[in-house]
């Protein structure tokens, strides 16, 4: 039985005859303590596994208790910080990254067709999975235990208890909303052991605009926000964040990200995720946290956790109006209304009988089905994608299954707080956290995230759900709590945040366009055995013809996949068929 733990500079460590602890990770209450790592572990002592449930902020422990022969290991609530580890034989590995726990292995570790499925379903690999079989990681809010085997357990989850409130006004509830979220603003704020000069992303959305409104209320000065802009009036929303920022009196920054920016960050990102990682927003995040850097500050405040507890997505609108289909007798919708839709849409090209058609398919899949429906994975035939050789290896593998498992298992008696819960666990803490964490920290500062507190977060779980989204109407209680807070532009505002517009520059910029397909069109990327022959020839055309958008951001999860296995797996066709017989773990 071993350890495996990368001890980066924000690491800290403790060895005793009793105990070894390794602890990585940003508690917000550890400015008043001499030592982390001798208060964790006198923690660990008087309470022992329950140690971690009063901890805030982020955290990945991992213990080996000398006394009871066991190995443990912690990671925090929402998954901010992250926890990896594999079993062989007698051996246990824990660590932060996958690195770290392949020295358990005599070869290299082989990848998980699975987990490329799910990959090209979610844009990144969804706990418990990582790419690699018999690597596993710790989910948020887990526990990993070695004794009497290797298991994971929670010692937290999000739980949806909805208040009766029949007694209580919708003012009250946005007080105490408002209440919540300046009490977790304010939590963020105090000062860790280190220098400690915050400042807030700025995108002019709700959430970020909150935090950064609070910041500056709380600190009784300017706070110093920091942007991304784009020459694209589709994808800038730098007007909204220069409204948030005028509002408050910030000390305000901005960069203007250009296409020439992406090849050089792409490459270097790919070295910092040990996992593909498909969310193009990670270009407008690190120039954001790049200049907060430039500018000298330590942490920087995010805005990430809003829309999933307080209700903010457009799918959760979007998903009602697939339900009102429901409501239709199911006679009439078997036996008259879909025929007549379906007839009409293969003799006509009518672009309203063609939206119909798709409203009837999408109507009739299961919740959560409908809304990944949507997805390039989901809606065309793995034949017409993946090689013989790559089917056979899934083994009829279903990438909804993680989704379906999130949602039907949620603590939750209504589909709204369903969506909710599934959001924190992949859109949250399988995406964003690891977009917003990894670059933030590979610009130079470290990211905080005042609405993931469980304090608040179990807060949000007891406010009926028809105060969260009423009608059509996003984030309805939270918008009500906020306002005197924020500008009315931003509170009537849609969702947007810091998408990049790669799928547009694609097709404007010959340097970005000649970097992307010198990466999919070269030999090693065709010997991989994941895709169809000129599958890449074919997303193109259909970029050129149809939607710019869509098919954009296929080809970018194409390229980051291409250019992980680059940097970190050259994987041949024999491996593929390796991986289709080897045991699995996760």
């Amino acid at each position: 039985m071993w350890i495996a733990g990368d001890r980066p500079v924000s690491s800290f460590f403790w060895d005793d005859p009793d105990l070894t602890l390794i602890f990585r990770g940003d508690l917000l209450e550890s400015g008043s303590w001499p030592n982390i790592a001798v208060h964790l572990a006198e923690l660990y002592r008087a309470q022992k596994d329950r140690f971690v449930s009063g901890l805030r902020g982020s955290f990945a422990i991992i213990v080996y208790d000398h006394n009871d022969h066991a190995l443990k290991a912690w990671i925090d609530h929402f998954g901010i910080e992250r926890l990896v580890f594999a079993q062989h034989g007698e051996s246990v590995a824990v660590g932060t990254n996958i690195r770290s726990v392949c020295q358990i292995y005599q070869g290299p570790p082989i990848i998980s067709p699975a987990a490329i499925h799910e990959y090209l379903q979610y844009t990144c690999v969804p706990s418990p999975k990582t790419i690699y079989q018999n690597i596993s990681k710790v989910p948020p809010g887990h526990q990993l235990i070695s004794r009497p085997a290797v298991m994971t357990r929670p010692y937290w989850d999000m739980v949806y208890n909805e208040r009766d409130d029949s007694h209580r006004s919708e003012g009250v509830w946005a007080q105490e909303t408002r209440n919540g979220v300046r009490s977790a603003v304010a939590l963020n704020l105090k000062y860790s052991a280190e220098p400690f000069k915050p400042g807030c992303f700025l995108s002019g959305g709700t959430d970020s605009s909150t935090v950064a409104g609070f910041v500056g209320s709380l600190t009784e000065r300017p706070p110093r926000t920091f942007s991304i802009g784009f020459d694209d009036a589709r994808y800038n929303e730098i007007e909204y964040a220069r409204i948030a920022a005028k509002h408050f009196v910030a000390e305000h920054h901005e960069y203007f990200v250009k296409p020439d920016d992406i090849p050089t960050l792409v490459q270097k990102a790919v070295q910092v995720y040990d996992e593909p990682f498909g969310n193009s927003s990670i270009v407008p995040t690190f120039y954001c946290a790049r200049l907060a850097a430039e500018h000298g500050i330590t942490h920087l405040l995010a805005g990430d956790g809003g829309d999933e507890l307080f209700g903010g997505n457009a799918r959760y609108t979007a998903d009602r109006v697939f339900q009102r289909y429901g409501f239709i007798p199911p006679r009439m919708r078997r036996l008259f209304l879909e025929p007549v839709v379906s007839c009409t849409a293969q003799l006509t090209n009518l672009r309203g009988v063609n939206l119909a058609a798709k409203y009837v398919r999408r109507s009739n899949l299961p919740v959560p089905d409908r809304y990944f429906s949507y997805s390039w994975i989901y809606e065309v035939s793995p034949n017409q994608l993946f090689t013989p050789d790559f089917i056979a290896a899934i083994h009829g593998h279903d990438s909804m299954e993680t989704a379906q498992n999130h949602f039907y298992s949620a603590p939750a008696d209504n589909d709204l707080n369903r969506w909710l819960y599934l959001d924190l666990k992949i859109t949250i803490a399988d995406n964003d956290l690891r977009k917003v964490t990894e670059m933030s920290r590979l610009a130079g500062v470290t990211p905080r995230f005042p609405f993931l507190d469980p304090t608040l977060a179990e807060f949000t779980g007891t406010i009926p759900y028809k105060l969260k989204v009423r009608g059509s109407q996003l984030r309805y209680l939270f918008k009500k709590a906020m306002q005197g807070l924020l500008p009315p532009e931003i509170l009537r505002k849609t969702k947007h945040g810091f998408g990049l517009p790669y799928a547009v520059w694609l097709g404007d910029s010959k340097p970005l366009r000649d970097f992307t397909f010198d990466v999919l069109r070269s030999a090693r990327c065709r010997q991989r055995g994941y895709f169809r022959s000129g599958l890449v020839d074919t997303i193109w055309s259909q970029y050129q013809s149809e939607t710019r958008a869509y098919y954009g951001e296929i080809l970018w999860m194409l390229l980051m996949l291409e250019l992980w296995h680059v940097m970190h797996a050259e994987v041949s066709r024999p491996a593929l068929r390796r991986m289709a017989a080897a045991p699995q773990l996760n």
